[in-house]
């Protein structure tokens, strides 16, 4: 079986590296790029600000920018990165169940929504292949108890804990199963470990939420967690965001959101992981987990009010985890079984080379979210033309909604405002906002995102 695992990190490889730069950068992943390059590589101001999630994403593009330099390609290769982490540990799986973990790294490998955010710079995908690092090194540790495997354990939660906020639904997940387990066995035991996993937890953690110990170093004092200040930002930021961010907004989704997304695209996992329903009372630890970890993500996302398409891969990675613990033996000894999975996986291999590969930005698709439109990039050419021609040039939205621009016009010499310009030769403005300006013709549009149009104004 070697080498079909061999053969599946080197298909990860090309899904994951293939084309990475095709798909126009949206409105969050320009973001993501434009802080790791301005506030990080080219002048370090960074601070942790819960609405765009935690540091770890944004040190680890900038170290991408660095050694590879600034471009849409290297913006997404640390994710691209990270998913192929995790199918490489999905096949270590192995170890403790057999075929049926070829089963979990075919879903990171292939899942449509794991497959399409892991070409995309977002943290998501970062958190679930550190998660399934996580767990095969803690299942090493609680079988040799090496004080290595614990702190690579340890390692991979400091990542998710600064990646995103919803390291929150993932500790809960590992300290309920812990906690249910340990009732289970009346064993109260503290572990000795526990002291340098503790200090690696909180050096990590905090070297990254004070930008490398910059704020300590210029003298102010450094952000670390439990601090006054990083709890109050917590609670009086993060949460809210989190459970209530996105009322009477696009973010606000009805509870049967992410179920439409799941069935429609997930439908393969779905299928096996209720067909592995166990009917047993009293569970081992790695059962246990399995069950723990779908039932706390499924009652977290859809309590959730901010609903958004690339949370999925946080509840199709744990139906794939549970449908490899509880896949029986025997499942794929009948012929008929063969057949059904054989037509699933197919299907969603079509679907996922699709969406991926070919219709990434039709929005149309509930996976897709707000997608960019390719004529974002002819309204780049044109003020890049432009600026060339040295014409001045503004790009106004009151909103401040002309992301992915900035990103796109880096290099370019052009105003980006929220306030209505007078004077330049070209404005570019939404459709809702241009006709605060006056002494101007237009001469073309461009729609940015979907049903969000721009239109160029040229000065008469």
């Amino acid at each position: 079986m070697k080498k079909v695992a061999i053969a599946l990190i080197i298909l990860a490889i090309a899904t994951r590296f293939a084309f990475l730069d095709a798909r126009p950068m949206d409105h969050d992943e320009s973001v993501h790029a434009w802080i790791s390059l301005k506030n990080v590589v080219e002048s370090p101001t960074y601070t942790y600000d819960p609405a765009f999630h935690g540091p770890f994403l944004y040190f680890v593009i900038s170290l991408s920018f660095i050694t590879l330099g600034d471009s849409d390609f290297t913006s997404r290769l640390p994710v691209a990165a990270f998913s192929i982490l995790g199918v490489f540990f999905a096949l270590r799986f192995e170890k403790w169940f057999g075929k049926s973990a070829y089963f979990l790294a075919l879903s990171m490998l292939f899942s449509p929504s794991i497959l399409y955010y892991s070409r995309y710079a977002r943290d998501d995908v970062i958190v679930v292949s550190s998660f399934i690092a996580f767990l095969y090194f803690y299942y090493k540790y609680r079988e040799e108890k090496s004080l290595t495997n614990a702190l690579i354990a340890t390692l991979f939660l400091a990542i998710i804990f600064t990646a995103k906020e919803n390291w929150v639904q993932y500790f809960t997940v590992f300290f309920t199963a812990i906690l249910v387990d340990r009732i289970q066995r009346r064993d109260f035991r503290v572990d000795a470990k526990i002291l340098p996993c503790v200090a690696l937890f909180l050096f990590v953690s905090a070297f990254l939420y004070s930008s490398a110990f910059a704020y300590a170093i210029h003298g102010k004092g450094i952000e670390v967690m439990f601090s006054r200040e990083w709890i109050h930002r917590f609670v009086e930021r993060s949460l809210p965001y989190w459970l209530s961010q996105g009322m009477s907004s696009p973010h606000e989704k009805p509870i049967y959101y992410f179920a439409n997304i799941l069935l429609r695209y997930e439908f393969l996992p779905i299928a096996i992981a209720i067909a592995s329903i166990p009917k047993k009372r009293s569970f081992e630890f790695k059962e246990l987990f399995a069950i723990v970890w779908v039932a706390i993500a499924f009652v977290f996302y859809h309590a959730m009010v901010y609903k958004t398409s690339w949370l999925v891969v946080h509840l199709a990675t744990p139906i794939a985890f549970f449908a490899m613990v509880f896949m029986r033996k025997d499942f794929f000894e009948k012929k008929e079984t063969k057949i059904a999975f054989a037509i699933g996986f197919i299907a969603t291999l079509l679907i996922s080379i699709h969406i991926t590969y070919f219709d990434y930005n039709n929005v149309s698709q509930p996976l897709i979210y707000v997608q960019t439109q390719n004529d974002a990039v002819k309204m780049a050419e044109r003020i890049n033309e432009l600026v060339n021609k040295n014409y001045s040039v503004a790009v106004f939205a009151v909103d401040g909604h002309y992301w992915p621009l900035p990103w796109m016009l880096r290099e370019e010499k052009v105003v980006f405002t929220t306030l209505c310009p007078q004077g330049y030769d070209y404005v570019f403005a939404v459709y809702r906002d241009y006709n605060c300006l006056s002494g101007y013709e237009i001469v073309g549009k461009y729609e940015l995102r979907k049903f969000w149009e721009f239109y160029e104004l040229r000065k008469l």
